[in-house]
């Protein structure tokens, strides 16, 4: 059984009737019910109608804490615990079982993507990805950014260094003699390519990459950005600058929490133009997670900040089904998922969408599932308290399959998502499972930095109670990464 450590918890459950239910060591907040949570129409299709019962919240008994410690077995662990006041649960009512396939890509496809964002009648181009395709043009790109970085190596009296890069512009220049000229007219579809069009009478670039294999890939990786000239307009207004970046706010490093955001569009019409422009790129089923203000830079030739401004949005979607979001964790710090075969690289779908007063200019997305193919069957799920119990006959052996080399398991977050599940028949699903975490902050550069790592990370089936194998799914799923060639794995990272 599993070892309470504490007891205290009141609910409110109404099902068929009024139900109290105490669970050891996990607590509800007073006077909490789950009634009134607002009924939303999901990005899947679902509406959750008035009459359509309580919260899954509210059905299965979970807490708003939980306290205890699971069985450790024969893991060789001197604990398994969680201890968290970190509990997320979707507002929604239902989960269902979705039968999935890999994500692959058609040329139909691809070219519904790219004649999706670009005008066809301005005429549609492109060339081979790699470097050794790049045109005489884009390599000159290259040479002029050297060349100014040569040319503040020589005002700062660095001579050594200014050599080094006179080399690495002759290489590019030796280079430059056999570039193609120009980039070709389409004449068919296909991944692996760099497309070049108009959108309202601007240059973008869509990069496509992946899944155009009989079986599928390992994911479909997609960058759609604005052309060179567009930051060369940026650049010419301020002196001295080289370079120009563009960044979200927490990501950049950058203190601009006083400044202003000086695009025109206000965040909920940008995030709208966002949503939009991620349809006429034929990615659907995504729902938003997340925004933070975009900052632009500009740097010299020393990459020393010379201008900041914040001037537009940064949102992330990431996939959802009926109001239940499924995972898109980084699993590659966990400590028991890698070992000397190989390591779990990133699943789930995510997509960054850059907005600006011009509109959308940037767009990053990987995907790894194809939408079209869902299947779903609706599904029951365990109580929190039953969970528990099934889990506690699981994790121990769970660890003993995959040991981790710390000495105790303390996870501090549980969360309700959908997570991908390698079925009895070699097939996919996606499955409602209670993902459990521990993070391990450290300080990192300076004491000002802190870098929060998932180190511990396990799947519990909200259907059975079951450890859903993480690395055997990445296997089917092609999110593993193998140093080897028995492993099932993808041999090489995509771009």
């Amino acid at each position: 059984m599993i070892n309470i450590t504490k007891y205290s918890r009141r609910l409110a459950l109404i099902m068929a009737g009024t139900i109290s239910l105490s669970l050891c060591g996990c607590e509800m907040a007073d006077g909490r019910t789950a009634q009134g949570e607002a009924r939303t129409t999901y990005i899947y299709g679902d509406s959750i109608q008035e009459d359509a019962g309580a919260s899954l919240m509210a059905k299965l008994g979970v807490p708003d804490s939980c306290k205890l410690t699971f069985d450790t077995g024969k893991s060789g662990l001197s604990e398994i615990s969680l201890d968290t006041d970190d509990i997320d649960v979707p507002g929604t009512d239902r989960a269902y079982v979705i039968d999935f396939d890999r994500i692959g890509l058609t040329q139909e496809k691809i070219q519904s993507m790219v004649e999706g964002v670009f005008d066809k009648s301005d005429g549609i181009y492109c060339r081979d990805d790699g470097d050794e395709n790049m045109t005489k043009d884009e390599i000159q790109q290259g040479i002029d950014l050297i060349e100014a970085y040569r040319d503040q190596a020589l005002k700062d009296g660095k001579t050594d260094v200014a050599d080094m890069y006179e080399s690495d512009i002759a290489a590019e220049k030796t280079r430059m003699a056999s570039a193609p000229d120009t980039y070709r007219s389409v004449t068919e579809y296909t991944s692996g390519k760099i497309y070049v069009g108009q959108s309202d009478g601007d240059k973008f670039n869509l990069w496509i990459s992946g899944g155009d294999d009989e079986d599928g890939a390992s994911a479909v990786s997609i960058e759609y950005s604005a052309d060179v000239s567009r930051d060369q307009d940026y650049l010419a207004n301020v002196p001295d600058a080289v370079i120009t970046e563009t960044v979200g706010e927490v990501d950049s490093g950058v203190d601009a929490g006083d400044q202003q955001n000086m695009c025109s569009l206000d965040e909920n019409s940008a995030r709208i133009m966002a949503q939009e422009f991620l349809d006429k790129l034929g990615i659907s089923g995504m729902a938003f997670r997340s925004s933070q203000a975009l900052i632009r830079t500009w740097l010299d030739g020393n990459m020393t900040y010379i201008k900041t401004e914040k001037n537009g949005y940064v949102f992330e979607f990431g996939r959802q089904i009926a109001g239940i979001s499924v995972v898109y964790e980084d699993p590659t710090g966990v400590d028991n998922l890698k070992n000397d075969k190989g390591y779990v690289m990133h699943d789930g779908d995510l997509a960054s969408v850059y907005v600006d007063d011009k509109g959308v200019f940037s767009v990053r997305a990987r995907l790894t599932t194809d939408p079209d193919s869902f299947v779903r069957e609706d599904t029951g799920m365990l109580s929190w308290t039953d969970m528990l119990e099934r889990a506690n006959d699981n994790i121990s052996e769970y660890y003993s399959k995959y040991p981790t080399a710390y000495s105790k398991v303390q996870f501090d977050s549980a969360r309700l998502l959908y997570v991908p599940c390698k079925k009895d028949d070699g097939g996919l699903a996606y499955v409602p499972a209670w993902m459990l975490t521990e993070k391990d902050d450290k300080d990192i550069l300076d004491n000002s930095a802190a870098y929060h790592n998932i180190v511990q990370m396990v799947y519990i089936n909200a259907i059975d109670g079951s450890l859903i194998d993480i690395v055997e799914t990445a296997k089917a799923l092609g999110t593993w990464y193998s140093y080897g060639d028995d492993d099932g794995g993808i041999k090489t990272l995509t771009r």
